[in-house]
Formats: C-alpha cells, structure tokens, sequence
C-alpha cells in the first residue's frame, strides 16, 4: 500500500499546469529576441521610409530597381532584423506584387504593412509565452507604427492628388489653347476673306471706270448735247440773204451770228463736261456706297464671329473648372477614408480577435468545469467503491474465506488548461504567406484599383461599397494630350519632295518656338475677346 501510495504522488508532483511547459526553451528565447528586434521598429520603418523619400525624385514616388538597391544598401540593417529578407533582389521580387518592375506606391506600403503584421505575429507568441510586459512594450509600437504608415500612405496619396490637380489645370490649359489656336486661324481666314472681297470689288470698280472711259469717250456721246435751233435758223437764212446779194443782212447776220455761236460753244462745252463730271461723280458715288456696304458687311461678320468666340469662352471657362470641385471632394473623400482605415481599422480587427478568443476562453473554461465536476462525481464514486470493497474484505477475511486480490485504480489524468503549439517556419512565417493570406493588412489603394483584387463574383452594394470613386478623375484625365516630344512627326515630313532626308530640327518646333507662337495668338484673341468697342 505504502509503495503504490509514493508512485501516485510521484506522479502528481511530475505533472505540470504551466501553459508552456511543453515548449522548448530555445523556441522561447527566440520569441524573446524577436521581440526585442521590434521594439524600436517605428524608428527603423521612419529611416527606411526617409530614404525612399531621398530617392524617388526621378521616378516620381515609384522606386524602379536600381532605386530599391540604394535603399537596401542604406538600410540594410534595419531591413535584415525587420524582414530577415538577405539581398535586394528579395525585397524587390516579394513586393513587386505587380511584376511590372518598379514598387508603386502601394507596394511600398505594403512593405510596412508587411512589418507590422510581423511584428502582431511576434507580439501574439509573446503573449502565448506570457512576456506581459515585453508584448505590451511592442504593441505600443505597433500602433505608432499603424498610425506612421496612415501619414506615410497619405503624403503618397497627396502627392498623387497634387499632380491630378495639375494634370487637370494642363487639361483646362490645352483646351484654351486649342480654343486661342482654332480662333486664330478662323480670323485669319476672315482677315484673308476680307482682303479678297475688297480685292474683288477694287477690281470690279476699275473695270466699270474702265468702260465709262471707253464710253464718254466716243463721239455719239458728244453727239448728245446738240446747239440750240435758233442758231440753225440764223445761219440758214445768212445763206439764203448772201445768195440774193443782200449784203448788208448777211452782214447783221454774221454780227449777230458771231456772238451767238460762241457763247452756244461754250454753252454746249460746258454741258458735255458737265455730263461727263455727273457720270464720274454718280459712279464713284455708287461705288464709295459700295464699298462702306462691304465694309460694314465684313464688320458685322466681325462682330458675330467675335460674339461666337466670347460665348464659346465663357462656356470653356466653365468646362475647365466644371470637375475642379468634385476633383477636390472625391479627393477629400478619399484622404479621410484612407486615414480612418489606417488608424482604426487595424485596431478594430484586434479587438475583434480578440472577442473572439475571449469568448472561446469562456467556452473552454466551462467545457473543464462541467468535465472536472464529472470526474469529480466519479472519484467519489470510486472511492465510495473503494471503501465498500475494503469492507466486504475485512469481513471475508474475519469470516476466515478466501479473498480477492485488491486493487486499487489511480487515475493519472489530470485536467490540464490550454495549451498552445507552435508550427515552427523559418523565420517563424513567409512573407510571401504572409502577403498572400493574411487578412490583416491594410489596403490603401493609393495606385492599385479598388476591385481588382476581389472575387470576380463580388457585387458592390450600398453596404460593403469600399471604393472611393477614383474611376471619376481618371475618366476626367483621361482627355490628356500627349506632349509634342512623345508624337512622332508624319512620315511624308520626314523627306521633301527630292526623297532627301529633311533634318528633324526642319520638322518639329522648339518650346520656345512653340511658346513664343501660343503667346501671340493669345495676344491677338484677348485683344478681340476684351476690347469695348
């Protein structure tokens, strides 16, 4: 009895209730040192984020490979104790989610994301191997390091927002550009109708100068103003009187006829000249009328095309800043959304888990409340059991009849709490798993389209609608001109009539050039669009 007795405490004082008594204590010593890698991870996240502000100047926030290489080499301390990732090329592929060669802007949140995903995994170990103050001290960096990556993700997204608005402004600029170009080439063919019409009617004139010319001067038109009859009759009878040999009539007929044939000369002189003086007047006249009619024709024609071109400008300034102001609001839209998923969503999904585990603990709690009352039940039944057997052996044995051996059941199995397993990985996860399944990360959609990552099922509805109607600026920018330097002349101005090759600087303008033609024609039009006559 004595022996079995000393077995069954042996055994009692073997069992162990810890939580991590079955965990090996280098597995232990390495959730420590992971923990205490992170500790100041916000401050290693700022550095590398720095340094990628340093480098992406040329490549406009998007960090090509060679860009990536510079930023490994400046941190590649704090990359190798946040990622354990050994080389550049690594980094590059495991985030290069794209395959398109350069990290956007995404990818390279994700990268932070990617950390402090890590850095809950590390954080959930230790509070699996109760570091209470070591977990405590990390997930108070998380959160500086949740918040940092919100700011990060928003100086991206404002800087995408600045170049939109100036994208926009380009758009608007381009479109009074091609107004100040097609309004300066329809003046111009009116300045060129103009001096046609005038040209044409200047001809017309001289030709109907040119035929009064020829007119006037023929003699049936000097034939017109006839001497008056009196004078006919006085030489008629001066001829009649000197044949009768009346001298003396004929005499005072020569007199009087002298006198009256002078004055009818220059009386008849004069109303030719007169005539002639008339018809030059009343044909200049006409054609001075002539002329103010075409004039004042070709000024009203002036003043519509000018009245056209200021209702087409008014109605272009509007269209230009029509879409300034739902720009700036989807922008503002999606800033605070982005900035509320960065600051709250990560925490909200831990408290979340963290229910979640509450509730299982309560669960699992009562689960070995009920089973301990159970064995309990049966230890005393055992017991009772016990003791009646020992009883009807004493009696045996005073009644002098055989007995039965005793035997006697000790239960080795003690309720134990929740224990917890560790799939050792190495470096404890993938990142690749990580950025595949895990369901913890963030997206921003600061570049990457909001949809192309779900399921080809997913129907947006007023409930789970998550996007922020970026499609509406990239449709209003999508009107973009591309730049003279991107388009290629046509093949027919590459060579001149010989099939000689004609020198690229013969075919396509300098800005300069092209500045210095844009400022006159705006010259020209603002002098039509604000003058006040």
């Amino acid at each position: 009895m004595e022996s079995k007795s000393i077995t069954v405490s042996a055994k009692l004082q073997q069992s162990n209730y810890s939580a991590i008594s079955n965990l090996p204590k280098h597995v232990i010593s390495q959730i420590k040192r992971e923990g205490d890698l992170y500790i100041q991870a916000a401050d290693k996240c700022e550095k590398i984020w720095n340094e990628m502000r340093k480098n992406d100047f040329i490549t406009d926030a998007q960090l090509n490979f060679i860009t990536v290489q510079r930023v490994f080499d400046a941190c590649r301390t704090e990359i190798v104790q946040l990622l354990k990732l050994q080389n550049d090329q690594d980094f590059f592929e495991l985030f290069d989610q794209d395959n398109d060669g350069i990290l956007n802007e995404d990818e390279q949140i994700l990268v932070f994301s990617v950390i402090k995903e890590k850095m809950h995994q590390v954080a959930t170990a230790l509070l699996k191997i109760q570091e209470y103050i070591l977990f405590k001290q990390l997930m108070k960096e998380l959160r500086i390091l949740e918040a940092n990556i919100a700011h990060y993700q928003n100086q991206l997204r404002q800087r995408i927002s600045l170049k939109e608005r100036k994208v926009y402004k380009e758009i608007g600029q381009e479109k009074l550009d091609d107004f100040y170009d097609q309004y300066y080439q329809e003046f111009q063919q009116l300045i060129k109708y103009k001096i046609d019409r005038r040209a044409q009617l200047k001809q017309t004139q001289e030709n109907e100068l040119g035929l009064l010319e020829d007119r006037l001067s023929k003699d049936t038109e000097l034939m017109k103003v006839k001497p008056k009859k009196k004078l006919k009759d006085l030489q008629t009878q001066e001829k009649l009187v000197s044949l009768e040999e009346r001298v003396e009539e004929a005499l005072d007929f020569r007199k009087e006829l002298k006198d009256l044939e002078k004055n009818e000369q220059d009386r008849v002189y004069k109303v030719q000249k007169y005539r002639i003086e008339k018809q030059h007047s009343d044909l200049l006249f006409k054609q001075q009328k002539e002329r103010e009619q075409l004039e004042g024709k070709l000024q009203e024609t002036e003043y519509k095309l000018i009245i056209q071109m200021k209702k087409a400008y008014d109605v272009l300034l509007k269209q230009i800043n029509l879409h300034n102001n739902e720009i700036t609001r989807i922008q503002s839209l999606s800033t605070n959304l982005a900035l509320k998923k960065g600051l709250y969503e990560g925490e909200a999904k831990r408290q979340k888990v963290q229910a979640q585990l509450q509730n299982a603990i309560i669960a699992q709690t009562k689960a070995i409340s009920n089973q301990d009352k159970k064995t309990n039940e049966l230890e005393e039944f055992q017991e009772s059991e016990t003791i009646r057997k020992l009883e009807t052996r004493k009696s045996m044995q005073i009644s002098g009849s055989p007995g039965q051996p005793i035997v006697t059941e000790e239960s080795d199995k003690t309720p134990m709490g929740q224990t917890f397993k560790f799939g050792k990985n190495k470096n404890f996860y993938s990142i690749r798993k990580i950025i595949k399944e895990s369901k913890n990360i963030t997206q921003f959609y600061i570049q990457k389209k909001y949809g192309a990552d779900l399921p080809v099922n997913f129907v947006k509805s007023a409930h789970n609608l998550q996007g922020d109607q970026h499609e509406k600026i990239e449709r209003f920018l999508s009107v973009k001109k591309k730049s003279h330097h991107d388009m290629l002349p046509p093949i027919t101005q590459l060579y001149d009539d010989d099939m000689q090759e004609r020198p690229i600087k013969g075919i396509t303008k300098t800005d300069e050039e092209i500045q210095k033609e844009k400022a006159l024609k705006r010259a020209f039009i603002n002098e039509k669009l604000f003058r006040n006559d």
